[in-house]
């Protein structure tokens, strides 16, 4: 790789955050994955908590850990990546008997990510502002 394509790489991601971040949500998305196709606990897990409430606190941790991670266009690259994760959930679930994809489960997922990265631009802005004005 030469220079300025190591540059411009490491100027995408949030050196440190994203040293923690991203292994963490790929371990994340690991685990929600398995346990959500062990026979029983899936259907469990939705009777206790609620399926849409599930997909909504995962997927929203995850975008946040994404868009954490990114410094260039963090909001469409959590979307972009939220949503390709959800639709690899859903799929994989499509291949198990006793489970079955859903686009409203799809759906759900993407308004999770846009909820928090909605917040979190939001928060950043402020933040931002805030900084700048205690500067003086």
């Amino acid at each position: 790789m030469e220079e300025s394509e190591k540059v411009s790489a490491a100027s995408f991601w949030r050196a440190g955050v994203a040293r923690a971040c991203l292994p963490l949500a790929a371990v994340f998305f690991a685990v929600l994955v398995t346990v959500g196709n062990l026979p029983g606990l899936a259907a469990d897990m939705s009777d206790a908590f609620g399926d849409k409430r599930l997909h909504l606190v995962a997927y929203a941790f995850l975008a946040a850990l994404i868009y954490l991670s990114v410094n260039r266009r963090p909001a469409l690259v959590a979307m972009l990546v939220v949503t390709a994760l959800g639709a690899l959930d859903e799929s994989i679930q499509s291949l198990f008997p006793y489970r079955q994809a859903e686009l409203l489960d799809l759906l759900a997922d993407i308004l999770a990510a846009g909820a928090t990265v909605i917040s979190l631009h939001i928060g950043s802005a402020a933040f931002g502002s805030f900084r700048e004005v205690t500067k003086s």
